[in-house]
């Protein structure tokens, strides 16, 4: 079977389908919201597993493959006890816009700029006075919104990675930033109906019984792609220092085969502002109950130093278009697409084993932890 689908409209159909019988299926949106989120309960346990997929649009693609895979192969390796114990819930392609339009993130109509919507949780809006501040990303804006040019940008981001590469600067850049619009990596001057539904989705499944708490969020991006080989890396990154419990957590249930990634940076307060994982930590550690969240990180790029200043690239390249011309160009656009979701059946296959991976390493936790 196909578990991927050519936009939205097809993902969401295949998702409904599967899911349809497997469990308690619902269906979110917001008033000024144009995709909804469907999502699916299994079980009935107070213990919450919850895998979304779509935060960053295009990576949709693949999260909402894997959901089908896991809803059409995985559901019969859980047993009837870990059911009871547990309710794992899969909550589709929360960032529908950006999957149909095949960006990353959602366009803001109101205000103007490309929102990641990543950056966008658990953020006061109220005061923007007090907005999280990112001033080693001002350094990077100019040459990453620079006029599109192949080889001479290229040259200048690959020029800029090489000089600022260890003062702080280029990681700053995928951090998040609160004061342009059209840069990179923007958290929004405002809470987003998906930010505003995702925490209602949430809400629901806590409820007031939950017992504990993972999340874990389907992502692409991070890694590389042997395209000769046609070989995939996969990661699980934890947005703490390899010492704390979320960390020692993934690498307890985890295999080995889900290599784990701590942020060794994140002592005193997180790295990457505004991310859905910190957020959910933050929202529910009043009900003083274990909470582990991560992302899980499919990798696409080819090349191991020139990926990044090509994402950069283009992403800049998108913006720059928007600016100046109102809209982007379908070789960006395309450029866009090939970052964060190749076209190669070779990766899409591969992407999916390495799902699979991890899938089999939750349902084996769920089913010891049920004895």
């Amino acid at each position: 079977m196909n578990f991927y689908s050519e936009n939205w409209f097809e993902a969401t159909q295949k998702f409904v389908r599967n899911a349809n019988g497997a469990g308690v299926l619902s269906f979110y949106k917001a008033p000024s919201m144009q995709y909804e989120v469907s999502c699916v309960m299994i079980g009935s346990g107070d213990d919450k597993i919850v895998i979304n997929s779509g935060v960053h649009g295009i990576e949709g693609y693949f999260g909402s493959a894997a959901q089908n895979m896991f809803l059409s192969n995985m559901l019969p390796k859980i047993s009837e006890k870990a059911l009871d114990k547990f309710s794992i819930v899969l909550i589709h392609v929360i960032n529908g816009w950006g999957m149909q339009n095949r960006t990353r993130e959602v366009f803001d109509k109101k205000n103007g700029g490309l929102i990641d919507l990543n950056r966008n949780f658990g953020i006061d809006f109220s005061k923007p006075e007090n907005l999280p501040g990112n001033p080693k990303y001002a350094i990077a804006h100019p040459v990453l919104l620079s006029k599109p040019d192949k080889i001479i940008k290229k040259e200048a981001i690959k020029n800029f990675r090489q000089k600022h590469l260890k003062d702080g600067v280029w990681a700053a850049i995928s951090n998040g930033q609160y004061y342009e619009p059209y840069g990179l990596f923007y958290g929004g001057c405002e809470t987003l109906p998906e930010n505003k539904t995702t925490m209602r989705i949430y809400d629901d499944i806590m409820g007031n019984n939950a017992k504990s708490l993972i999340s874990v969020g389907l992502h692409t991006g991070l890694g590389r792609f042997y395209r000769k080989r046609a070989e995939v890396t996969s990661t699980v990154l934890v947005s703490h220092p390899e010492t704390h419990k979320n960390t020692l957590f993934f690498k307890n249930t985890l295999t080995p085969n889900v290599p784990i990634v701590p942020d060794n940076d994140a002592v005193n307060a997180p790295t990457l502002l505004g991310d859905l994982v910190d957020c959910l930590e933050n929202r529910y550690k009043f009900k003083n109950i274990p909470i582990y969240t991560a992302d899980f990180e499919v990798g696409t790029g080819e090349f191991p130093i020139m990926s990044p200043v090509y994402k950069r690239m283009d992403m800049g390249d998108a913006r720059y278009d928007l600016l100046h011309y109102g809209e982007i160009n379908h070789e960006t656009w395309a450029n866009l697409t090939e970052s964060w979701y190749p076209s190669d059946k070779r990766w899409k296959d591969a992407a999916l084993r390495h799902a699979e991976v991890l899938f089999n390493d939750i349902i084996n936790y769920m089913n010891k932890a049920s004895r």
